[in-house]
């Protein structure tokens, strides 16, 4: 199993998930002028909506019951996709459950921020292009989602 090179402290964005990502984050995505939508339970979230201009969600979780990459390489045989990758240096998989939704514009890239903890980072388009991976925009998402979590340790 891949390691973490570099373990990072995610307690201050558990108590505001939303500040994962700034505005201008969220702008490549469309979604630069939404508010996020915070939850705490089951584990700490935000998505960012938006069906008109940017025609997607995009939603960050702090997957704070999931025993990180362990748990997401303990759990490989329940999913239908599991495909491994790096956000920068960091180890993850593009993962599925039951259901493979790619072609119905979700993909939810889950990578570890630490031996015990992993954030899933889920984009669903809501009108999917089927020329498009929809995994392009969830693997950028990721990638400034770590580049927030690398300034503030």
């Amino acid at each position: 199993m891949p390691r973490v090179p570099k373990p990072l402290d995610t307690a201050r964005f558990q108590q505001d998930p939303c500040a994962l990502l700034t505005s201008a984050q969220l702008q490549p995505f469309k979604l630069g002028n939404k508010p996020g939508d915070p939850r705490k339970v089951p584990t700490p979230s935000c998505a960012w909506y938006d069906y008109v201009d940017a025609k997607m969600s995009l939603s960050v979780t702090i997957a704070t019951d999931r025993d990180g990459l362990a748990g997401l390489y303990q759990r490989q045989k329940n999913f239908k996709v599991f495909e491994p990758l790096k956000v920068e240096d960091y180890p993850g998989a593009i993962v599925a459950g039951a259901l493979d939704q790619r072609p119905q514009g979700v993909c939810d890239v889950e990578f570890a921020v630490t031996d015990k903890l992993s954030i899933s980072v889920q984009t669903n388009l809501s009108t999917p292009d089927k020329a498009t991976n929809p995994c392009g925009p969830t693997k950028a998402a990721a990638a400034e989602v770590l580049k927030t979590l690398k300034a503030t340790n």
